[in-house]
């Protein structure tokens, strides 16, 4: 065999040896992003890669984040797991609202439990209504969070911006759930904004000391908001969700979800969402009544995006339909 040919043949070797193994990589580590701690995306993300790492033997992580930052990562390749919402997804795909592009290398992964929208402000204050919030203290979340973007368009409807709160004399400060709750016990915040799994295990704690009420978005301006950002729906906080309510409160709502990379794999995304279903009652012992929303029939409710191949296929093989 001639030196040239023996050249060639090592340069095709050598070329497939590079792509295939590309191709067909083993999957050693996965990154999920989930919430902030106080919340229930934390400690349900981190119970959910320890149960991944155990039984897939995948090497793992949980960072924290949001809804809107999570889908930009994903999306970017930065995370592989991103827990966020199905309408905050649905506009990053469609490059919608806070997404000034496209986000088409996203993928829905599985629908968990409904988002609930709630605005709770002191027992003793005089805030009746979201019109009041104009020149408040207010605490939206932080900047990225699903949330936070909800509470721009439930106040753009009572014609309320948080420019227009500071020029009133009032603050909007930008911190997670538990920097929002110590801020309203310590009496610099007149309002607690979150979208959150209900009833919120800080709102809980607001509730003992110094007690809240939960603002309801009425109808006429529950209208204007699913105008503004139809992928929301209308819900309510229930009467049982804290102690004091005498009635259910009208309110915003979404559906948690968590989202994944197109290119992920797809034998490792059917492996996550079986192993993940299969061991739903290690999930409930962290966050009972979240996992108990989160049925496996409802894995695709309200997915407004592609379904990752791989998730699709053990949903077809459970009988889900899309």
């Amino acid at each position: 065999m001639s030196k040239k040919l023996i050249c060639t043949c090592a340069v095709v070797a050598l070329t497939l040896f590079m792509i295939i193994p590309a191709a067909h990589a083993e999957q050693k580590f996965l990154r999920m992003f989930s919430g902030p701690e106080g919340g229930s995306w934390y400690p349900l993300g981190s119970a959910m890669m320890n149960i991944i790492e155990k039984e897939l033997k995948i090497s793992s992580s949980n960072g924290p984040g949001g809804g809107v930052g999570n889908a930009k990562a994903v999306n970017a390749g930065r995370a592989d797991l991103g827990w966020s919402y199905t309408h905050t997804v649905y506009n990053a795909y469609n490059g919608r609202g806070k997404f000034d592009k496209k986000n088409t290398n996203l993928r829905h992964l599985m629908s968990l439990y409904p988002g609930v929208f709630q605005i709770a402000v002191p027992k003793s204050s005089d805030i009746m209504s979201i019109a009041d919030l104009k020149d408040k203290n207010i605490v939206p979340g932080k900047v990225g969070f699903s949330g936070t973007v909800i509470a721009e368009n439930v106040l753009k409807a009572y014609d309320i911006t948080f420019d227009s709160i500071k020029k009133n004399g009032g603050s909007v400060s930008y911190v997670g759930y538990s920097d929002s709750a110590a801020l309203m016990k310590d009496g610099h915040s007149d309002c607690y904004m979150a979208v959150t799994s209900c009833p919120q295990a800080t709102i809980i704690d607001l509730n003992f000391r110094p007690g809240v009420r939960m603002l309801p978005v009425d109808a006429a301006h529950m209208k204007k908001v699913l105008e503004l950002e139809p992928g929301l729906m209308e819900t309510v906080i229930p009467k049982d969700a804290y102690k004091g309510l005498t009635a259910d409160v009208p309110a915003i709502g979404t559906v948690t979800c968590i989202v994944t990379n197109k290119d992920l794999p797809d034998d490792v995304a059917y492996n996550i969402v079986k192993t993940l279903y299969a061991n739903w009652p290690a999930l409930a012992q962290v966050k009972k009544a979240a996992i108990e929303a989160s049925k496996p029939e409802n894995a695709i409710t309200g997915a407004r995006i592609p379904v990752h191949p791989g998730a699709m296929k053990y949903y077809t093989e459970m009988g889900i339909k899309p």
